[in-house]
């Protein structure tokens, strides 16, 4: 994976919201010491560590990081950073980055450039209300925090081939449509499916790509 190599090297990365460790195992494979942070234990426990030598499972949060001070030269951020209340958790990174150490924010987004997915996403949006998303664009206050100095921005095209249903499992399985009525659900699938039926792109093909970017934006420790 591109993105790996282009992260900065480091004896100890802590990984906030590592979730079930699909980052994690990513990160493993330069075999450095990591430590996974999560605070959901039942995730926390599914992140393979009995295969993951380099891999310490913490339970904790990004606005209390059970780890000393100035202990990683990389803290990353995977599909996380958004979630996190950004004044406790960015007092926390400083604390344990040791100095000139960086943070990377990385992110899976949808690539909007392609037709049918930017109205994929407009369905979608119009759902999400107060939801936190990497999408809304709070999260760029860090390039104005005078504690963390930008580094650069890089992105990185994937897709993922799937069935067309595969576009409406993931409408569906997205937290703030799951929680809809079933009513609601019912419009969001005929909006989804009618994208499906009728967009060039995806008529008649027994598997799709679903397009994405992934995004990196790095910065380092001042101070």
């Amino acid at each position: 994976m591109a993105l790996l190599s282009d992260l900065p090297q480091s004896d100890t990365i802590i990984e906030l919201g590592a979730g079930t460790g699909k980052f994690t195992e990513l990160l493993a494979l330069g075999g450095k010491h990591i430590l996974a942070v999560e605070p959901i234990a039942e995730m926390a426990a599914r992140i393979a560590v009995d295969r993951l030598a380099a891999v310490e499972v913490l339970i904790g949060s990004a606005e209390s990081i059970p780890a000393p001070d100035r202990v990683a030269g990389l803290v990353c951020c995977a599909t996380a950073f958004h979630w996190f209340d950004y004044e406790k958790a960015t007092r926390e990174i400083f604390r344990v980055l040791k100095p000139n150490g960086a943070l990377a924010l990385i992110w899976n987004v949808r690539d909007e450039r392609v037709p049918w997915v930017a109205a994929f996403s407009r369905i979608m949006d119009g759902y999400a209300g107060d939801t936190p998303r990497q999408s809304t664009g709070k999260w760029r206050v860090i390039f104005d925090d005078a504690r963390f100095r930008h580094l650069e921005s890089k992105s990185y095209p994937f897709s993922q081939a799937m069935p067309p249903s595969g576009i409406l499992h993931r409408a569906l399985s997205t937290s703030f449509i799951a929680a809809l009525s079933s009513e609601e659900q019912d419009r969001v699938r005929t909006a989804v499916d009618r994208i499906i039926q009728n967009d060039p792109a995806l008529i008649g093909h027994d598997i799709v790509a679903f397009p994405y970017v992934t995004e990196l934006h790095l910065f380092v420790k001042q101070g």
